[in-house]
């Protein structure tokens, strides 16, 4: 289970906080809380959780939420953190721990760290946790149990061997092919619709009327704070950009690459005598024919791509289209021959210039950022509307008259333009004219905020106000309709014993066959709804499938072809990989259920309601 938490997320927070979650409390055997120290929230075992470590995981856990517009529950991250209480536990008793080196380098190799040249940077480091409002020993502390938590959960499973004929059985289920016979209904096939009459369209917009209904719009009023927006790049100075040119310069710089062919052969001997026989004028494909080789193209590389240095090293010594000979030194003796050469290229200074001014200027804004937010909020403070200070701090404003919940102008069309946007209309829909709200967090260092200058309430649309919406949609509704009777009456022909040409001169449409057909492959005209009906019985089975859009595919499985099972193809490794993790899975996730069940559990119930502002559920 906490292989699927490192699956599923984004970053170190959310990897400690959002898996775990389909523990229920009923398994923990949670009791009141007796005992322990004031700033304890619970205990597993022998292990605590303080109310410190709790409240900052689950403000963590919000602002995470916040980002992707959803909601943090308290309960998840409770028992998320139990979870981990109960796996902490198992190190102590195992006597498991990490050293300081280690995490150290687990440090420097993480990429979120790395500057451009791939380098660890510790400013970015210090950065980015005082942007995430984390602690460095909080960070080294979660990261040295997450890596002592991961010598418990790693060897869970280790090992575990999959029944070769469980992946045959899977191979030959994804692999199986069918041929498929079809005849598509769709519009053509039936007589056109024509127009509503007018008691029609009334009673369908009467029963449909819910679908017309206009939604509520609110005025708003947002001021943004965009460090990509508010960046400056004519204030950057031209020795500030050449000295980060310099320092990019290997981001700017295409190594020269060289196109590589290669003979290999099984002694320095036998490549040797091929070499002189190039060396006597005879083809290199010649060459290597006569001597029963495959020429083997490495592709266009670099020097340090290629994976054999000693024929890198020769190759890009050589000559074009002149053979070189390498034994010294390589993995295995070859003659290698160069067909085409890309010279180093250099993106100039000139050229780079305005990325680069661009980059420092957004980089300068995101540096101010924390300190306009600041002023904004002291001039919110201090009585100021968001237009004064945004006019103040010279930053974006603007006033929307009528938006509705999913971003929408009444004219239908979406409004562009607002960071985080589901975010902002949530909360600008749970708010009020003349509330004082919290910005939203939008991307990177971006926030809005915003007013709420007026509400206009949701309401039912007359049939004159959208006569044109509504015979649209009974148009299509009635077309759909039809070519599903028809389909429906077709298929019955079908199962009756009616052969699919019958039925394409019935409706004048032409029968249609696909060979090689694969289960949950995409395979046009079929749709993914008939390919599974393709797969759903034998040869000789029929289907009424769903098509593109209002059509209906009628289909009928010609052949059936089972394939030979090879247990060294590229799709049975995968499959055994993918079978072999589940089962890993599924024993860790039991595992993990046993860790917190065999241990004694109890919750601070009080201290829970103080952080979280609930009541917790038993």
């Amino acid at each position: 289970m906490l292989d699927q938490l490192r699956q599923g997320a984004q970053g170190w927070i959310s990897k400690l906080l959002m898996g775990l979650l389909v523990l229920s409390f009923a398994i923990w055997g949670i009791g009141g809380f007796n005992g322990y120290h004031a700033d304890q929230l619970a205990r597993v075992g022998n292990t605590t959780v303080s109310m410190q470590e709790f409240g900052r995981l689950y403000e963590q856990a919000q602002r995470n939420a916040q980002r992707s517009g959803k909601q943090a529950s308290p309960d998840q991250v409770l028992s998320a953190v139990m979870m981990n209480a109960a796996i902490d536990d198992a190190a102590g008793d195992y006597g498991l721990g990490v050293s300081d080196d280690r995490v150290a380098g687990e440090i420097a190799k993480n990429p979120a760290f790395l500057n451009t040249e791939g380098k660890f940077d510790r400013d970015r480091f210090s950065a980015l946790l005082e942007n995430a409002r984390i602690s460095h020993n909080d960070f080294v502390r979660d990261l040295k149990r997450d890596l002592v938590r991961a010598q418990i959960q790693d060897t869970v499973g280790a090992g575990l061997s999959v029944p070769q004929p469980l992946v045959a059985a899977f191979y030959r289920l994804q692999n199986e092919e069918r041929t498929v016979s079809f005849v598509i209904v769709d519009d053509k096939a039936i007589k056109p619709v024509g127009a509503p009459g007018d008691s029609e369209l009334q009673t369908y917009f009467d029963d449909n009327k819910q679908t017309f209904r206009a939604p509520e719009y609110r005025k708003l009023a947002l001021l943004t704070l965009d460090p990509a927006k508010i960046a400056d790049p004519g204030a950057i100075k031209d020795a500030d950009v050449a000295a980060e040119y310099e320092r990019r310069k290997a981001t700017y710089t295409q190594p020269e690459r060289r196109r590589i062919e290669q003979i290999r052969y099984d002694s320095a001997a036998d490549a040797e005598a091929a070499f002189k026989r190039m060396q006597a004028g005879e083809a290199f494909d010649v060459v290597a024919t006569a001597t029963m080789k495959e020429v083997t193209d490495l592709g266009v590389k670099t020097k340090a791509e290629v994976l054999d240095p000693a024929v890198a090293e020769a190759a890009f010594k050589a000559e074009a289209n002149k053979p070189v000979l390498v034994t010294e030194g390589a993995l295995q003796p070859s003659v290698a021959l160069v067909t085409s050469i890309e010279p180093e290229t250099v993106t100039s200074l000139a050229e780079a210039t305005p990325e680069i001014r661009k980059d420092l200027a957004v980089q300068a804004a995101s540096d101010k950022a924390p300190d306009l937010y600041d002023k904004i909020e002291d001039e919110r403070a201090g009585g100021a509307t968001l237009e004064e200070a945004a006019a103040k701090l010279k930053l974006p404003y603007r006033v929307i008259d009528a938006i509705s919940a999913d971003l929408k102008a009444p004219d239908g069309k979406l409004v562009e333009g607002i960071d985080n946007g589901a975010a902002v209309m949530k909360e600008a829909f749970e708010s009020d004219v003349g509330v004082e709200n919290s910005a939203v967090r939008g991307s990177g260092e971006s926030w809005t905020f915003f007013e709420v200058f007026g509400i206009t309430p949701a309401r039912d649309r007359t049939l004159d106000e959208v006569r044109k919406d509504v015979v649209a949609a009974w148009t299509a509704a009635e077309t759909q309709k039809r070519i599903g009777e028809l389909a429906d009456a077709l298929f019955t022909k079908l199962k009756g014993g009616a052969t699919l040409a019958s039925i394409a001169t019935e409706i004048n449409k032409q029968v249609q066959t696909l060979e090689g057909v694969k289960r949950n492959a995409s395979m046009p005209p079929l749709t993914e709804n008939a390919v599974n009906q393709a797969f759903a019985g034998p040869e000789g089975h029929v289907a009424n499938a769903e098509g593109d859009g209002n059509a209906h595919i009628l289909l009928k499985v010609d052949k059936v072809t089972a394939p030979a099972f090879f247990a060294d193809a590229a799709d049975s490794k995968a499959i055994q990989e993918q079978v072999s993790q589940a089962l890993r899975n599924d024993l860790l996730t039991t595992y993990n259920r046993q860790l917190l069940a065999s241990r004694s559990t109890t919750i601070n119930d009080a201290a829970y309601r103080q952080i979280t502002g609930q009541s917790q559920t038993q």
